[in-house]
């Protein structure tokens, strides 16, 4: 029997109790989850397979169980051992389809992912197209053949129109960063949009899980409709914006999270001590080339097409983005260098 084409769908399993004194993060759930699931099903549209008719949907959080039809299962999301779920591995009605997938540290993820053997389970699967670079290395130091295959989210089409009064949106950004953000910005930005999602009842229903897809949907369509630029710490806000051909600026405390290597060579990530010097109006960035070659991988390996070609072409697109983003920091850090012989410059001058 031939197998059905499917992709993740985000109906949150975990084992919180809900009741009045539980915290609120505890019915917390992030439209980053359904953004990444959205890329696949626009990948699958590309492939003319109809979402309606021809598309299964299998639940991320409980895929171990997954009982339905034989399918073919794009892994594009975020893989950790968080309140009691772990959603690997997958069961024998899913061959799993590699491109995307982030295996996290949150926990003990890692260890129990070593643990449970599910890298030996992977291999049959090879090669594993992985969404940062941190993930493709643990897995190559366990044998598996895994390469950097970039975040799908990079592939939503470009639009077509710029609203000719775009909003700036200032989006889930940190604290830290909020209070240096400049003036200007904060009386005109649009702060309406959140990518945190609240359900009343836990753990969430279908209904539910189809809702904060329906959010993500309307989300994505007002950065494509309404924005002049996207200030944001969060990633899955930067990359489809990105792939949109929206101006983007990424500010985020922690610039050593293994997630956001992919962001290399596509954008900076400025940490909140850097807002005093970063351009404000920045342009958008083309990404056409590393969009493309994301797009021919994934529909290569969903179709499993044994060519490695399209790997090899994206690996050369992804070095040279590594490579830039490496003389990026160099430049910056001269910069910063110069400015601060500057300023001490004017001190001194200023004493005498």
């Amino acid at each position: 029997m031939l197998k059905q084409y499917a992709r993740m769908f985000h109906q949150y399993k975990y084992t919180m109790q809900d009741h009045p004194d539980s915290p609120m993060w505890s019915r917390e759930g992030n439209i980053g989850d359904p953004v990444q699931s959205l890329a696949v099903e626009n990948i699958y549209t590309k492939m003319g397979i109809c979402e309606n008719r021809d598309l299964l949907l299998v639940n991320r959080d409980d895929m171990s169980m997954y009982s339905g039809p034989a399918c073919y299962l794009v892994m594009q999301s975020w893989f950790g051992h968080y309140a009691d779920t772990f959603p690997l591995p997958w069961s024998d009605k899913i061959a799993p389809v590699f491109i995307g997938f982030h295996l996290n540290t949150v926990n003990d993820t890692r260890e129990k992912f070593v643990a449970e053997k599910i890298h030996l389970k992977m291999k049959p699967f090879e090669p594993i197209g992985c969404r940062d670079r941190n993930t493709m290395r643990f897995l190559q130091a366990l044998g598996l053949k895994a390469y950097f295959s970039g975040c799908m989210t990079l592939t939503f089409d470009t639009r077509i129109n710029t609203p000719k009064n775009g909003k700036i949106f200032v989006v889930d950004l940190a604290k830290k960063a909020m209070k240096r953000l400049p003036q200007k910005i904060k009386d005109t930005a649009d702060m309406s949009i959140t990518h945190l999602y609240y359900w009343d009842h836990y753990p969430v229903s279908w209904e539910g899980a189809l809702e904060l897809e329906q959010e993500a949907r309307k989300i994505l369509n007002r950065y494509r409709d309404e924005a002049s630029l996207v200030i944001t710490s969060r990633l899955h806000v930067a990359m489809p914006c990105v792939a949109f051909g929206i101006p983007v600026i990424f500010i985020h405390g922690n610039n050593n999270d293994e997630r956001f290597d992919v962001l290399h060579g596509i954008l900076p990530i400025y940490h909140p001590r850097d807002m005093v010097w970063l351009d404000w109006n920045p342009k958008a960035v083309n990404i056409d080339k590393l969009k493309n070659a994301i797009i021919k991988n994934a529909i290569d390996r969903i179709l499993q097409n044994q060519d490695m070609s399209s790997i090899k072409e994206l690996e050369q697109i992804t070095d040279e983005l590594e490579r830039r983003s490496k003389k990026t920091i160099i430049d910056k850090i001269t910069i910063l260098y110069k400015r601060i012989i500057k300023r001490l410059v004017n001190i001194l001058l200023k004493n005498r």
